[in-house]
Formats: structure tokens, sequence, C-alpha cells
């Protein structure tokens, strides 16, 4: 307000002005933006991801005296990312940009039904009824494959490719001895074979492993079943070249880009908040991203 106004703010003057429009921001409900007459099909992407944030501890105020402190605590914040497949562009070197992308926050010890409320009533006001298509990238939380199934059951279901990888190296370790030319061989093609339309096998060539002989203690065998029953769990969230084909998304980058864009404004040097103004600070944060910060004051 003061930069569109040209009129000066001191530091002081913020922190009142942030406290009463945060409070305000929680309790208000968002109209609806209208369609525009001739509005082309389009697809809608939906990302999760957690980022943490530091708030006051149990023993801020403590003195010297007190033996080890909390003075601060770090607490998970959960966020999303909503755009349309076709407002990705590329720049000049290549490098993936979003025209659009609307975002979701809630504050930390948010429960999972609590967070998907407020992402499918923001998905649905950019227009989630009317996507033919709608893709949903996660990670591998048990709790949000459960919400998915509850609030986007018809939307494509992907796993985050980089999650999906994360989950290769230890059965390459376990196979083969960590940092050998058998293991990085072995990764490459498992990974070759998960981008490339070739997922299909995976689970199954998997799975042969723990019926072969010759392990050489139980430890790999535990690590295979592990990562077994973790792709079986995702065999039909591994998709990645058909997606690629389509312009979808394999992973949740746009997501991860947002998480750090608000750890900006909510981790700066010295900012040391307490549950109520983190709360407030993170519903305007979100307004002002989303473009709907005018809504306070009109």
């Amino acid at each position: 307000m003061a930069a569109t106004w040209g009129t000066p703010v001191s530091d002081g003057g913020i922190p009142p002005p942030v406290q009463s429009l945060g409070s305000r921001a929680q309790a208000l409900g968002w109209p609806t933006p209208l369609a525009g007459k001739s509005e082309p099909p389009f697809s809608r992407v939906i990302m999760r991801d957690g980022w943490m944030a530091r708030e006051r501890g149990a023993d801020w105020g403590a003195g010297p005296r007190k033996k080890n402190p909390q003075r601060v605590e770090w607490r998970e914040i959960q966020s999303a990312g909503i755009y349309r497949r076709e407002q990705r562009v590329e720049n000049a070197s290549g490098r993936g940009l979003l025209l659009e992308k609307y975002t979701v926050a809630t504050p930390p010890e948010t429960s999972p039904v609590e967070f998907g409320s407020p992402v499918h009533r923001e998905a649905l006001r950019r227009g989630l009824a009317r996507a033919p298509g709608v893709y949903l990238v996660l990670d591998g939380a048990v709790w949000l494959w459960d919400l998915a199934e509850d609030r986007f059951q018809e939307a494509v279901q992907t796993l985050d490719f980089h999650h999906a990888r994360e989950h290769r190296p230890a059965v390459a370790e376990s196979l083969h001895s960590p940092g050998t030319p058998q293991s990085k061989e072995w990764l490459r093609g498992m990974l070759h074979r998960l981008r490339h339309g070739k997922e299909t096998p995976v689970v199954p060539g998997l799975a042969q492993r723990l019926e072969s002989p010759g392990q050489p203690s139980a430890e790999p065998q535990e690590i295979i079943t592990r990562e077994v029953n973790y792709f079986q769990e995702h065999e039909d969230h591994l998709h990645y070249s058909a997606l690629e084909k389509a312009g979808a998304p394999r992973g949740s980058g746009a997501v991860e880009s947002l998480g750090k864009q608000l750890q900006r404004r909510l981790r700066g040097w010295g900012q040391f908040g307490g549950r109520p103004g983190l709360t407030r600070l993170l519903h305007l944060s979100a307004l002002v991203k989303n473009h709907d910060h005018h809504h306070l004051w009109n």
C-alpha cells in the first residue's frame, strides 16, 4: 500500500496493520473470479510441499540461568501451488517459468483435513471444475495420498520424481557395495527406465531380487522389501514418460520454489514470531501472491 501510494512508512508502523489485516484474512471468504466467455480448454496442476519455519519456543524469554532453554522451535508449514499447465513457458535460457501460480499455505500443526479443504477450495476458485484434465504431484507421505483420494480422486496422480529417485540409492547400495561402478550402473539403469516409459517392470524386477540366492545378509533383504512395498503402493503414480509427452510436470519444483519465496518472508534475519503473528503473516503473504489482497479493503 505504501509503495502504491508513495507514502513513507516506518518499520514500527508495519506490525499493527499486519496483525489486524492478517486476522481479518483468516476469517474472510474470497469471491470466485469470473471465467471468460471464450475460455480455451486448460489443465489444472496442483502440487504440495512442506517446508520449515521457526517460531518462538516455550522458553523464548528465559533468562541466562535457564538450563537448555527451548527458545526457538522449528515447525513444518504445508503449502500448495496451483496453476494451469498451459501457463508454463520457458525463458531464453530454457528455464521453465509460470505466468500464473496460486498459493495455499497453512500454519504449523494443521491437520490433513484442515489443509485439504483450502487447497480444494482454492482449486475450485481457479477453475478446477472447468478443467478437462487435472494433474496432482505429491511426495510419498501417506496422508497426502489419502487426501488425494478424498479431494482429487479423478486427477492424474503422480509421485514426485525426485522423491522416487531418492529411494533408489539405498537399493543400489544394498545390492552392490556403496560407491562401486556396479552400484552406479544399476542406479542409472533404473532411473532411465523410470524416465523413459519402462516403469512397468521396475517393481517386479525389485521383487525378483528378494528371491535371488546369495544375499550377504538379512539387511539388504529388509531394504529391498521396504522399497518394493513403497513402489507397489505407487505403481500407478510413476508414468513419467507419459506425463512428459502430455506436457505435464514430473516433479514438484514449482511448489518448492514457492516454499523458498515464503521462507524469505518468514525466516528473515532476526525474525522469530509467535504462532498468531506467523499465521497472520502467512495468510497475508498468500493473499499478495494470489493478487487477492485488495479484497481486504474493498
